[in-house]
């Protein structure tokens, strides 16, 4: 009987830090003036081994034309919106490094 409440409490704290975690996130990228510089993201998906445009799409969780502007750092406001970042946050095969780059920005 142990077993099953330390199990459910265990999966309970790991939700919630989970959701604590998302709601941090979320009000960083609503704060003006956080920028994502997209070069960043290019270089790592580059030193990732995401050389192919469908392979960085895959990885980010994004249309490829979205991708193509981020690799070929012409996007239109020369960061990524907020839309994009949670598009990013959200997808299980972004790379840890691109992750890693989006907090360190957000922090």
């Amino acid at each position: 009987m142990s077993k099953k409440v330390s199990t459910a409490t265990s999966s309970s704290a790991s939700s919630l830090v989970a959701r604590l975690e998302a709601i941090r996130i979320e009000q960083q990228l609503n704060c003006r003036g956080r920028r994502i510089p997209i070069q960043l993201i290019a270089d790592a998906l580059i030193k990732g081994g995401y050389n192919s445009l469908d392979d960085q799409a895959k990885a980010l969780g994004l249309n490829r034309s979205t991708v193509w502007n981020i690799m070929k750092t012409k996007h239109k406001l020369g960061r990524l919106n907020n839309k994009t970042v949670r598009s990013i946050l959200a997808n299980q095969d972004t790379p840890p490094s691109v992750l890693t780059i989006i907090r360190t920005m957000l922090d």
